[in-house]
């Protein structure tokens, strides 16, 4: 009966017509489509809420016409609503509507990396004091190994998306303005607190935190940068809370 009904609602036909309270099958028709687009606009609201960055970059109205396509062939398959649109990004990467906007799947496939961390464990971090006692008691600091949060991604895009999605959220239209889209630029997610958040970083220091989530003694982390200060990168990690041990 949930598979029939499922179906109905994303092929508008009536195999589930008899299951409906009405005098005639016109009065059914009319309940059941009802039913449908008000499940149809729950649906599109939720995308909206999950992908509120990318629905700001094309407008509302291309955002609900390209997420009811999406709807059409994508009932949820969890009770969790925030689960939903896991494919939303890949879709949008087909729909050729899209195609003007090139940085919009990266754009979404984001906000979904950032809300399914935000539902991740909690874990403790760090603070300054404790990390200072961990350096003051070896030699050799490179010796030392730092763990990251288990929450701790490196995000790269052929598009500035994360320097657009921060213009955006903070309403600094100035800077959306200015930005160069078409850049290859490198981020770090990862959820210190009760959200997940997102920093713009440089490719030395995507490599420094690769390595560590290796987990490569903290000499052996150090990219082959001239330019890479690792006082001033380590300064960061413990400013962004993300150091949880340190052995």
């Amino acid at each position: 009966m949930h598979e029939e009904f499922a179906a109905s609602l994303l092929h508008q036909d009536d195999q589930v017509y008899p299951q409906i309270k009405g005098q005639t099958d016109e009065e059914k028709h009319v309940r059941f489509n009802v039913y449908r687009n008000n499940v149809f606009v729950s649906l599109i609201d939720a995308l909206a809420d999950i992908f509120p960055v990318t629905q700001q970059l094309v407008g509302d109205e291309f955002f609900r016409a390209m997420a009811r396509e999406f709807v059409q062939s994508n009932l949820p398959t969890s009770p969790v609503i925030s689960d939903y649109g896991q494919g939303f990004a890949d879709f949008i990467r087909s729909f050729t509507p899209a195609d003007s906007v090139p940085f919009l799947a990266d754009m979404a496939a984001l906000e979904q990396q950032l809300l399914t961390l935000t539902h991740t464990a909690e874990y403790p971090t760090l603070d300054h004091e404790q990390i200072s006692m961990a350096f003051a008691q070896v030699a050799n600091p490179g010796t030392l190994q730092l763990s990251l949060l288990p929450s701790t991604q490196v995000v790269v895009s052929n598009f500035a998306i994360g320097s657009l999605y921060l213009a955006h959220k903070n309403q600094q239209h100035s800077t959306i303005a200015t930005l160069t889209l078409n850049t290859h630029e490198s981020m770090l997610l990862a959820k210190s607190g009760l959200y997940a958040e997102l920093r713009v970083i440089s490719p030395a220091k995507v490599v420094f935190i690769k390595r560590l989530l290796e987990g490569r003694a903290l000499g052996d982390a150090i990219p082959d940068d001239e330019h890479f200060d690792l006082g001033a990168s380590l300064a960061k990690l413990i400013e962004w809370r993300l150091l949880t041990h340190i052995n």
